[in-house]
């Protein structure tokens, strides 16, 4: 983070203070137009890597290329790719081909340019040359290399729906292997277009689609819950807990000479000592410190921040109408007693799981701190230097580097606290899970009420209210 902001103080002032000209095969270049006529890649691959090309850009308020160029990273496999799709140059004249690829490459062409012709696609489709694909392998090539878009042509191909975040383009007749729908490709991520592909879903690949989808974060509650239940999870999602935990250094103690070995001792051994219980309660439950309280103030607070005194009355009038009175005294005890059940699902997670929270040893820490022994009996001055010294005493004693032992301290304890707020909230939904049910079978014939209706439409409305 701090290397973050350096970079950008420096590249504000750098912007600022001077103009940065940029040179392409030995011409000054003032405009994109000069820079794609002079684009070559090693300058331009040099320009990128010292920022010049970027400041460059921002100096001539070429806003939405120098936008595209800071998404750019040096080390992906597709770096020179994407610059030049930036300046819209064709990338393929820019890279060095043997024999064989030139040959494989002009082979493509023609293919594709046919295509074309024969079904009057936009010409300006061979600008993408080198992001489409004739065949599988080819397929294959720009996947690996992490195309955003890529264009399919003339061909059957097999689309992984395990790869999330691409774009497929369809050119001339384009067929699917695959036995997923466009639906279950929408849901994993996956956008296609102008490309055939199977009407129904095939239960046998179900699974792989479901598992795609929901790596890419899809959320199929709706598919079967009621509107009502629908609405309160969606409410009822929030953001992971996330908190970094900072242990105390008392820098003094390294700076400080101590006149004996015990005293020194004693002083590292109490610098430690507070870092080390002040990380102890952080996991001991119970405690105010514990990141189990921490976890429970978050999660309690959302589900009240949902279910406001306004919320519960217009719910209590729809279980009214319902005839559904019961339920709703289940969901009002669910609400009203979730801090102190949440509170109990994580302790009980700390407890049940202690030796995996617990602190390494505390000697652990104290042999790593080493202390130093400083001698001056034997120095300049001579006899009554030495004389002074023995009567005055000229050994002491200093702190070693003790910042290294707290850190890693540190470092222990919120390693320990990135697990547990994963797990705090996996008991979060599952907790949101009773409460969802309760609501589904409230809102289970909720459709077929038209006098539910309008205290749904007021019920919604109260949610976003309270949530924004």
């Amino acid at each position: 983070m701090m290397n973050q902001l350096l970079n950008t103080i420096s590249r504000a002032e750098n912007k600022s203070s001077e103009k940065v000209t940029l040179t392409l095969q030995g011409i000054t270049i003032h405009s994109l137009k000069e820079l794609r006529e002079h684009f070559n890649r090693d300058e331009i691959l040099v320009a990128f890597t010292n920022e010049n090309l970027l400041f460059w850009l921002e100096q001539h308020y070429y806003e939405t290329e120098a936008e595209q160029l800071r998404t750019i990273d040096f080390n992906e496999k597709n770096c020179f790719r994407k610059i030049c799709r930036v300046f819209r140059v064709n990338y393929m004249d820019h890279i060095s081909l043997t024999e064989e690829e030139r040959k494989q490459f002009k082979q493509k062409k023609e293919i594709v340019k046919k295509v074309i012709a024969d079904t009057k696609a936009d010409e300006k489709l061979l600008e993408e040359l080198p992001f489409i694909a004739t065949n599988q392998e080819e397929l294959a090539c720009l996947i690996d290399s992490e195309e955003p878009k890529i264009y399919l042509c003339n061909e059957s191909f097999s689309i992984p729906i395990s790869k999330s975040g691409i774009e497929y383009v369809g050119i001339g007749d384009v067929s699917i292997e695959n036995p997923f729908t466009p639906e279950q490709y929408r849901k994993a991520g996956i956008t296609i277009t102008n490309i055939s592909f199977p009407v129904t879903e095939n239960p046998e690949t179900a699974d792989a689609a479901r598992v795609a989808a929901a790596a890419n974060g899809y959320d199929s509650f709706h598919e079967s819950h009621s509107a009502l239940a629908t609405l309160f999870h969606n409410l009822l999602k929030t953001h992971r807990l996330y908190e970094h935990y900072h242990l105390p250094f008392n820098s003094s103690v390294m700076g400080t000479f101590y006149n004996s070995h015990s005293e020194c001792n004693a002083a590292k051994k109490e610098a430690l000592e507070k870092a080390y219980n002040k990380a102890r309660r952080y996991v001991s439950p119970g405690d105010s410190k514990c990141i189990a309280k921490a976890a429970t103030e978050y999660y309690s607070k959302h589900i009240h921040d949902v279910f406001t005194p306004e919320v519960l009355g217009k719910l209590q009038t729809l279980c009214d109408i319902c005839q559904k009175a019961p339920l709703y005294q289940k969901l009002q005890d669910q609400i009203k007693h979730c801090k102190k059940d949440i509170s109990s699902l994580l302790e009980a997670e700390l407890l049940e799981n202690a030796d995996f929270y617990a602190m390494y040893q505390f000697e652990y820490f104290m042999d790593q701190v080493e202390i130093e022994e400083h001698d001056y009996r034997i120095s300049e001055g001579g006899f009554l230097r030495a004389l002074e010294t023995l009567t005055g005493g000229s050994i002491q004693y200093t702190i070693t580097d003790i910042h290294s032992a707290i850190s890693e301290m540190e470092e222990d304890i919120n390693d320990h606290a990135n697990t547990f707020f994963n797990t705090a909230q996996s008991e979060y939904q599952c907790y949101c899970q009773e409460i969802e049910e309760l609501l589904q079978e409230i809102g289970s014939d909720f459709s077929s009420r038209k006098e539910n209706e309008s205290v749904y439409d007021y019920l919604q409305r109260l949610c976003s209210e309270a949530i924004q």
